[in-house]
């Protein structure tokens, strides 16, 4: 069973739901995005990251363009599991430690002058989010 609670925070609705294994910070419906557009070894891709009121990352949403169902069924999949572990507390920097340095293709160069080369385009998502999300105090610059 699980309740669900509206807070308002800065003009922005942030959803909360308590559950029997702790609270679930969800997206608020209205909120800020940024799409990227990127490649990596010559597959096209959108990543859009959300934002909470406070600025913290909220989602991620994955989109691979011109790719194969298998492709873009990966994207969706690695998608929801880091947003889906956003909102239940998971730190971001857990994801980046996971899957930084994973190998599959397509990888290669990329577009982004802020990293040149990624082994998977899960490599580069998470390499990406920790360079525009870095942990309160820190910085992610030049660790990856």
């Amino acid at each position: 069973m699980s309740i669900e609670r509206n807070c308002l925070v800065d003009a922005t609705l942030t959803r909360e739901t308590h559950t029997s294994g702790g609270m679930v910070r969800r997206a608020p419906r209205h909120r800020r995005s940024v799409t990227r557009a990127f490649t990596v070894g010559g597959a096209y891709g959108f990543l859009i990251t959300s934002v909470h009121a406070d600025g913290s990352l909220a989602d991620i949403h994955l989109i691979m363009a011109k790719q194969g169902s298998t492709l873009r069924g990966m994207a969706e999949t690695i998608s929801s599991a880091i947003s889906t572990g956003l909102a239940h507390g998971v730190p971001l920097a857990t994801f980046v430690a996971q899957f930084t340095g994973l190998r599959f293709e397509p990888s290669g160069v990329t577009d982004d002058p802020e990293i040149p080369q990624a082994m998977s385009i899960i490599d580069y998502v998470v390499r990406r989010l920790a360079l525009d999300f870095p942990p309160a105090g820190g910085s992610a610059r030049g660790k990856f």
